[in-house]
């Protein structure tokens, strides 16, 4: 290779590394984007169903209670996301999103195994 074509592959990749350095990419967006943290709100009210009433309120409460503190650890985690990934090394921060998306796919394995059973398990009750 010549000289040249070695100084813009060097700019190209000084290009890219720059670009990744200032992509928007929080640590809750697994959490907060797509679809995966609505199923899981709607499973987990599903499940919470009970058959006494007084079962049934504090299984919501409680549900209520963990949207309150979520909610409140993704808005620290918005605001303050500059200063939490100053404090933390990059491929830390790099990779928190995914074993949070990671954590997210197990639970919708869950949920979709949990779905099948009861499908298979009616389908069979009503040969």
């Amino acid at each position: 290779m010549d000289k040249a074509h070695k100084q813009v592959e060097s700019k190209e990749q000084a290009k890219n590394n720059s670009l990744e350095q200032w992509a928007f990419y929080p640590l809750t967006f697994p959490v907060t984007a797509g679809p995966g943290g609505i199923v899981v709100m709607l499973t987990l009210s599903a499940h919470a169903s009970r058959k006494t009433l007084s079962d049934n309120v504090l299984a919501h409460v409680g549900l209520v209670l963990a949207v309150i503190v979520l909610s409140a650890l993704v808005y620290v985690c918005y605001a303050y996301e500059p200063q939490i990934t100053r404090k933390i090394s990059p491929s830390t921060a790099h990779g928190i999103p995914r074993v949070v998306a990671f954590i997210l796919l197990c639970i919708g394995v869950q949920i979709a195994g949990n779905g099948a059973a009861t499908l298979l398990a009616t389908v069979l009750q009503h040969r």
